[in-house]
Order: C-alpha cells, then structure tokens, then sequence
C-alpha cells in the first residue's frame, strides 16, 4: 500500500513541475508573437526579445521564458582618439548693429 501511495505523491510532484498556464495553454499552438511597449507605440516580433522582457505587454505562442537567453555580449573596447599637436580657432565674430546706418 505505502508503495501505491509513495507512487501517487511522485507522479503529483512530477506533475507540479511542468507548470503551465491557462492562458499559455489556450494560445500555445498558435503562431509566436510577442508584443512590446515602446516609446512610439507597440512592437511586436516573432521571437522574444529578452533585453525588453519587463516592457511584455502580450504573447501568443509558448511564454518568452521557455526560450533560452541569448549570450550577453562583451562589453567594447573604448579607447580615446589619438592626440594632435594641433588645433584650428575660427576668428571671433564681429558684432554688427541691427539697423543699417545712413
């Protein structure tokens, strides 16, 4: 009998850890769109765009969590121009009046 019980408590765990919503339940077969908030409007792509993750407003397809993160990627080589011994100077403007005089 404690084998029968100990058999139903493993499958109930199994079963809790693939976890799926209803509402991904109802729009998993559909074709993959993910719509974002942006500036401008919404934008919407068939792929999750995981850098906008928190500007989610809707998905239709598997939630943008069952895709793997993409690599980040390494940060540039900033480096600063080289020096000049040189510089150019414009001459300074010439104030004139407004009116024109006679």
């Amino acid at each position: 009998m404690r084998k029968y019980i100990f058999l139903t408590a493993v499958l109930f765990l199994l079963a809790a850890c693939g976890y799926v919503s209803e509402y991904e339940e109802a729009v998993y077969d559909r074709e993959p769109l993910y719509c974002y908030k942006t500036i401008g409007g919404i934008e919407c792509h068939k792929t999750p765009n995981h850098r906008d993750e928190k500007h989610l407003v809707n998905y239709f397809g598997p939630h943008p969590s069952r895709y793997d993160k993409p690599d980040a990627s390494p940060p540039p080589n900033l480096s600063p121009p080289p020096p000049v011994d040189f510089y150019v100077r414009d001459p300074e403007p010439i104030p004139k009046s407004a009116t024109a005089a006679p």
